[in-house]
């Protein structure tokens, strides 16, 4: 499993998609998936989300999820 917390308007998109949504979400694991990838599940794009950490260390999109990682996604501020 995944554990993320959605912050800000991440929230509000990931709801339009996912009408159970709830602020912390438990996400299945897919074996080799990065971090780009498990956003675009959630229909989120790169473009429209903030700063993002996976178990409190900055995101980077290529980065390889593991199972039982926590992810914070955060809305972009202009």
């Amino acid at each position: 499993m995944i554990e993320v917390t959605l912050y800000g308007d991440v929230k509000k998109i990931v709801v339009e998609n996912n009408p159970d949504a709830k602020s912390i979400m438990l996400y299945d694991y897919v074996e080799g998936e990065n971090f780009q990838d498990f956003l675009h599940r959630l229909g989120l794009d790169l473009e429209v989300v903030g700063d993002c950490y996976i178990n409190n260390t900055l995101a980077e999109p290529d980065k390889v999820l593991h199972d039982r990682d926590t992810l914070e996604l955060n809305q972009r501020t202009t």
